[in-house]
């Protein structure tokens, strides 16, 4: 019959497990349901009671022990959601099982370390035991609150140390730049080689074809566009014979000699080995820079010491004549060949004429300013030299110490010895005096090289261009006190412009040939230097009168009240630490220049 049961044998004891539904209702040790079943309670909940029961006495039965119940039970109660009161079971459990080992362990007998067991888990399946689990789960999850927020707040106290400081290091950071995108600088003059790029350059630096064609047509007979060849082809260059491009010779052989190792340095003052060879020691960058220089530097001769040759070149309407005048005015050759030259001329004539014209200066280049020349107004000079700065920043990358810069004297005590080490030192944690305005800070250039200084600007003045009069924090103590003894003095004192940034003076070398120092070699861009404004005179380089000083300044090229202003700034500035260029009568700085023309100036340079 399909509800009978058959027993074979006699009664186990084993008693099946209830399903799920038949163990519903909480057991005799479920301290989750809150609530405890009224004795003789009738309905389902009674039955499943009664299931349990009968279940647990069968796994005791198995078991031998009341250990295996408890995780049984803990299992049931933490299936239907009471985490709690499982994991007291589980517990309980085994706790058990551990208090059976350690009393087996002892050589009790197995009975007794059964009992001692059960007690064990017994105890800990009771209400107390519970309270006490509670309270030791809710102890440690204090201790584990306590330990994040002690590890948060310490977090915290790093984060807000580090993250200011990294904040200030982004604003400080903000150096002085230009509002204005630059003009590129004169990485490499136009063209495939050394002809083509002479005539770009000529051309862009405003020379008509003709000129332009003349000019060359004399190269090619001085040096074959080889700048680095000596006259018959020695094997070092010396200034009683030619050299470069025209083959400059005698006292100009000297003079562009020095400004080649001024501004370039030392190696590229060498000999070609023939007119058809280069040195092997220059790279290709090599010669494009001193090609660029030997324009420039011939550009500056013809509008300052050879400026009637510059003159009457500009007048020239043909091939012929502008060849003829390059010659006769400006190489004054020992060997005219004039037909030679001529034809030289032409025949560049005939392979360039009709190119597009390049940008400013014939370089990569394109600005809207002009070159210095003898027709330019002070107002034009401004423009030309970079007064317009646009720098509108300020702020600081380093923070200002109290410590005001100086013009230190050399060590030897020489009066009117010029201290350039101490000169050329980081200003950058100086600061600005009274009268002046912190500026901030940025990578200013010395004879190349990228040294941080602070920048300070004088307070209610401008430069003639409407910009602020802005010096290295080294020097701005001496510059306010040559300001003001000038200003008591009631000597007329105005700039045209003061510290250049280097993507300016890069802008203004590749627009103006011959007018403007090499970019990280301007004392502009150092901020020692300042050019004066207010003199009617020509502001052109080499415009010098005839007033003769001990460290051979360009004088004012005038007489009267101008001449005698110009003597008053000088004298002003010398008490101050301050010389007139060499070669252009309204600079002043106080790094002099052109010490290598015999300046009559002693220097420390450390």
């Amino acid at each position: 019959m399909a509800d009978e049961h058959t027993h074979p044998g006699g009664d186990t004891g084993d008693v099946p497990m209830p399903d799920e539904e038949g163990l519903d209702g909480p057991g005799s040790g479920d301290l989750g349901s809150g609530q405890n079943e009224a004795p003789g309670t009738d309905g389902p909940s009674t039955g499943r009671a009664l299931a349990q029961k009968g279940a647990e006495a069968g796994i005791k039965k198995a078991s031998g022990s009341d250990m295996a119940v408890s995780a049984v039970r803990g299992a049931q109660k933490a299936r239907k959601g009471d985490i709690v009161g499982g994991t007291q079971d589980v517990a309980a459990s085994g706790a058990g099982a551990l208090t059976t080992a350690a009393v087996a362990g002892t050589g009790v007998g197995a009975p007794i370390a059964g009992a001692a067991g059960s007690a064990v888990t017994t105890l800990a399946q009771t209400k107390a035991f519970r309270y006490v689990l509670v309270a030791v789960a809710a102890l440690t999850a204090c201790a584990l609150v306590t330990q994040v927020i002690i590890v948060a707040s310490v977090s915290a106290i790093i984060a807000g140390a580090i993250v200011p400081a990294t904040g200030q290091t982004a604003v400080f950071s903000q150096t002085c730049t230009e509002t204005s995108t630059p003009a590129a600088g004169p990485d490499q003059v136009v063209g495939s080689g050394i002809e083509e790029k002479a005539w770009n350059y000529l051309r862009g630096a405003g020379y008509t074809e003709e000129q332009t064609a003349g000019v060359m047509g004399n190269i090619q007979r001085e040096s074959g566009f080889n700048p680095f060849i000596a006259e018959g082809s020695a094997g070092t260059p010396n200034v009683s014979s030619g050299w470069g491009l025209v083959q400059w010779t005698a006292d100009r052989h000297a003079k562009v000699r020095d400004a080649v190792i001024a501004e370039l340095g030392d190696r590229f003052y060498v000999a070609a080995p023939s007119m058809d060879q280069l040195p092997e020691s220059m790279t290709q960058e090599d010669i494009d820079t001193m090609v660029l220089f030997q324009l420039r530097y011939i550009i500056s001769e013809l509008e300052g010491t050879e400026k009637a040759a510059g003159d009457h070149l500009a007048a020239t309407t043909t091939v012929a004549e502008a060849t003829e005048s390059f010659e006769s005015k400006y190489e004054r050759a020992g060997v005219v060949a004039l037909s030679e030259r001529i034809a030289n001329a032409e025949a560049f004539y005939e392979k360039f004429a009709g190119s597009p014209v390049p940008d400013a200066g014939g370089t990569q280049a394109q600005t809207g300013t002009d070159t210095p020349s003898a027709t330019m107004t002070p107002e034009d000079v401004a423009s030309a030299t970079g007064a317009s700065s646009g720098a509108d920043c300020g702020g600081s990358s380093i923070a200002p110490s109290g410590q005001a810069g100086q013009v230190a004297e050399c060590p030897s005590g020489t009066e009117g010895c010029v201290n350039i080490a101490a000169l050329t030192k980081p200003s950058a944690s100086l600061s600005c005096p009274d009268g002046t305005s912190d500026h901030g800070t940025t990578n200013a250039y010395y004879r190349g090289t990228g040294v941080q200084v602070r920048l300070c600007s004088l307070d209610g003045t401008s430069d003639t261009g409407g910009d602020p009069i802005i010096m290295n924090a080294t020097i701005a103590p001496a510059f306010m006190a040559f300001w003001n003894e000038a200003k008591q003095a009631g000597i007329d004192l105005s700039f045209t412009s003061t510290y250049r940034s280097h993507a300016k003076q890069e802008s203004l070398y590749a627009s103006s040939p011959g007018g403007a120092a090499r970019p990280g070699w301007s004392n502009h861009e150092f901020g020692m230097a300042f050019d004066i404004g207010g003199f009617p005179a020509s502001y052109s380089r080499h415009n010098c009168g005839t007033t003769q000083t001990p460290e051979n300044a360009c004088s004012y090229p005038g007489t009267g009240a101008q001449l005698e202003r110009w003597k008053q700034i000088r004298e002003l500035g010398l008490k101050h630490g301050m010389y007139i260029h060499d070669e252009e009568f309204w600079h002043i700085e106080f790094i002099p220049s052109g010490l290598n023309r015999d300046r009559n100036i002693d220097t420390y340079q450390g």
